[in-house]
Formats: C-alpha cells, sequence, structure tokens
C-alpha cells in the first residue's frame, strides 16, 4: 500500500526486543585502565600548570595522563588553581584585608585582578 503508515506499536517491537539482549564484552586487548576517564577542570586544578592534557575547557581525559591521578614521584608540586588566584584577586579588588604573602603572590600572578569573571 502505498503512503501506508506502520502502526505505532510496530515501529516500538524492533526497540524492545533489542533492549533485552546483552552486549557482547569489549573485544579491545586494551586493559579497562588505561580506558578510564576523568573529567578535567583545568581551571579549578592545582597541577594545571604542569598537566600536559589542560585544555581551556571541561574534558574527557584518561585518568593514566591525568597528574592527579600519577603516583606521586611523577606529578608536579601542587600550585594555586587559576580559579583560587582570581577568587584571591576578587577579594583584593573589593578591598578584603589580604595577608602580605598573599598579596606578594597577587601582585607577581595577578597584578591586573582577576583574569575570569567569577559569579
Amino acid at each position: 500500500m502505498r503512503g501506508a503508515r506502520p502502526l505505532p506499536q510496530r515501529l516500538d517491537d524492533p526497540l524492545i526486543a533489542s533492549l533485552g539482549t546483552r552486549m557482547p564484552p569489549s573485544t579491545s586487548r586494551v586493559p579497562d585502565i588505561y580506558r578510564e576517564t576523568t573529567k578535567c577542570y583545568a581551571y579549578m586544578c592545582g597541577y594545571a600548570y604542569g598537566c600536559s592534557e589542560r585544555a581551556g575547557r571541561p574534558a574527557q581525559v584518561l585518568m593514566r595522563r591525568c597528574m592527579r591521578y600519577m603516583p606521586e614521584p611523577l606529578r608536579v608540586k601542587p600550585a594555586l588553581s587559576d580559579m583560587a588566584l582570581d577568587l584571591l584577586a576578587r577579594q583584593r579588588q573589593r578591598g578584603d584585608a589580604l595577608s602580605a604573602s598573599t598579596a606578594s603572590v597577587l601582585d607577581q600572578l595577578r597584578p591586573d585582578g582577576p583574569t575570569r569573571r567569577i559569579a
């Protein structure tokens, strides 16, 4: 029949049939530990300054390449994240009291105030 449409329940039958079938296990020879990912927020990470996976936006990163999950001897020394520096710079702009050491760090890293607008 030309122009005839299938009944709506007929459209659901293949979907329902496929939902009951089991998916075969992965055929990849790469172990699961090497395929695990994490969400990287470089702006909030204290290791971002020394990370090879750093990106401007949140991104999926393999856990074995993320500086947070590396063994201690391979990690860089953590520092203040960009977000922490921006929060401190915003406090200074508002006129809140900061210690002398905090002010000196901000003079070096954020002399013009925050780099991003923080809500």
